[in-house]
């Protein structure tokens, strides 16, 4: 993508054309019609952004134009200019610029961690980017059937009440899901030192309490791994950093969901669920860990995972 300082036109169809090449390559406006959407991309150098972004202009059916976020903050003004009657932003950056100057157009967002942080407004929508409870637990269930007690970190700020209605769930699956409220911002590595004893995996889920910089997520994995406990996470990345067990979102299935949620609010449809769990996941499978640690794992579970890493 080319960098978003252009000059912008409103007066004809031409400059208008131009400017969707120059901020991203979104359908050409000249000859066509229907109602427009502005897609935001906090950070189109992204690799999950991207992903999502690529499956979201290939399904969706009306005028788009992309601004990619990464290149700087676009002026409002030329963004106007293309009139949008719809706004989709990946990212938290994208969305908290478009509910500050947006407010009278409907905004679908995703692949933002725990949106309920965010402010939002009776135009917004989107995916959430977790996954229905049961569905990672059950994969913890069927990969490691020998864990019977999960640690969570929690705050009563954002993820009490989330962390509440998982210790019911796992219940009903035989597992002991244990907790551990973080109460203040530097408090994350105490309250792991309580809890890991009573544990055999952590499961790291996203809370800003807990973890409000990368650094604390650092922290975590590495106090963690010092101790051989395994961790499951929500984001692929952390294998990386030595999560053992990942179930994450799928990147194009969510921007193939996106853009069925803004084509139905466009073509005048009322949605029952204004923001919606992701429709697709991905299972990603650290086996050095699980060698390290010395773990027992559900070899026949393998064919369920997506990613491996050896």
């Amino acid at each position: 993508m080319t960098q978003c300082t252009i000059k912008l036109s409103v007066f004809t169809l031409i400059s208008l054309f131009f400017f969707s090449l120059s901020v991203g390559g979104g359908q050409a406006l000249g000859a066509e019609e229907g109602p427009r959407v502005l897609l935001l991309n906090s950070n189109a150098g992204v690799g999950k952004y991207k992903a999502v972004q690529e499956s979201f202009a290939e399904t969706l059916a009306n005028p788009l134009l992309n601004v990619d976020m990464g290149l700087g903050e676009p002026r409002i003004g030329k963004l106007r200019g293309f009139d949008p009657d719809l706004i989709y932003c990946i990212g938290a950056k994208a969305y908290s610029y478009a509910i500050r100057n947006f407010p009278r157009e409907d905004i679908v967002f995703s692949s933002i961690i725990n949106w309920l942080r965010l402010p939002v407004s009776g135009k917004t929508y989107g995916v959430s980017n977790e996954l229905p409870v049961r569905m990672p637990l059950m994969m913890y269930r069927y990969i490691f059937p020998e864990i019977k007690t999960i640690g969570i970190l929690y705050s009563r700020q954002y993820t009490e009440e989330w962390f509440e209605k998982t210790r019911a769930q796992a219940e009903e699956l035989g597992i002991t899901v244990i907790g551990q409220q973080v109460s203040k911002r530097n408090g994350t590595i105490a309250a792991l030192d309580e809890l890991s004893p009573k544990v055999e995996a952590l499961w790291l889920i996203p809370d800003p309490l807990v973890m409000p910089e990368k650094e604390s997520l650092y922290r975590i994995l590495e106090t963690s791994d010092a101790r051989q406990l395994p961790v499951f996470s929500y984001h692929d990345a952390f294998a990386l950093f030595g999560a053992v067990l990942i179930v994450s979102v799928d990147d194009p299935t969510i921007g193939r969901q996106a853009a069925g949620i803004a084509m139905d609010l466009l073509s005048g449809k009322s949605l029952a669920d204004r923001i919606q769990f992701p429709a697709g996941s991905s299972i990603t499978l650290n086996m050095k860990k699980i060698d390290a640690y010395g773990l027992e794992y559900n070899k026949n579970a393998l064919s369920a995972v997506n990613n491996i890493i050896k």
